[in-house]
């Protein structure tokens, strides 16, 4: 399997297929593909059905998965303006991906999801939900805006805007926390939420929140 970067303005990826090879993806994000290709369902896994509902009406993330077996090619959009990358995962190697983020992954990337919980402070107050991806394979990520990438020593520590973080390895923590806006009570009360990351490992930060709309 080999994945293209095809580059834009809103930008996609283009995944070659050999027999029987296979990528999956979040329904709703094909842009074409070859006739042969099969298309068929990746069952998410269980949950419970309290988390799968709230994953799936506040998330606004589907309860499956597609998957497209080759022989064939298939390209993804996230329908947005942004810049792509697609991370090779050595065996056992596990990245954290934002939620909306994920173009595609091959078939042999283990699939996961798990919720980061948020401050309760208006704005964020739910937190956000990350697919929990684990190598080997290759996977292909959208990010919104401009992509920045840094790694962080052990107990290195990064703060960014609650929307800014595209993707992390397995080994940073990501904590939520209200960050004051000066000292005080007042300074407290008008407090935002953002992000604490926590190495070693990791870190991409997208410039642009994909939930704001933008002229």
């Amino acid at each position: 399997m080999q994945l293209e970067l095809v580059p834009g303005l809103v930008p996609s990826v283009l995944a070659t297929l050999g027999p029987r090879e296979a990528v999956y993806g979040e329904h709703g994000i094909m842009l074409y593909k070859d006739t042969p290709v099969q298309v068929g369902r990746k069952t998410l896994p269980s949950q419970g059905l309290l988390q799968g509902v709230e994953r799936h009406t506040v998330g606004g993330l589907p309860f499956y998965l597609n998957e497209f077996t080759g022989p064939g090619h298939v390209a993804f959009s996230r329908d947005g303006v942004g810049e792509l990358r697609v991370v090779e995962l050595a065996q056992g190697e596990v990245l954290d991906v934002r939620e909306g983020s994920l173009l595609c992954a091959s078939a042999a990337v283990g699939y996961g999801m798990f919720h980061v919980r948020g401050t309760h402070r208006p704005g964020r107050m739910i937190g956000f939900w990350m697919d929990r991806l684990t190598g080997p394979g290759s996977i292909a990520l959208h990010g919104y805006g401009n992509v920045i990438s840094m790694s962080l020593a052990p107990r290195e520590n990064v703060t960014v805007d609650a929307a800014g973080l595209l993707y992390k390895s397995g080994s940073v923590e990501a904590k939520t926390v209200n960050l004051p806006f000066g000292g005080g009570l007042l300074g407290h009360l008008e407090a935002w939420e953002v992000l604490e990351l926590t190495g070693p490992g990791k870190v991409a930060i997208q410039s642009v929140d994909p939930e704001k709309p933008h002229d």
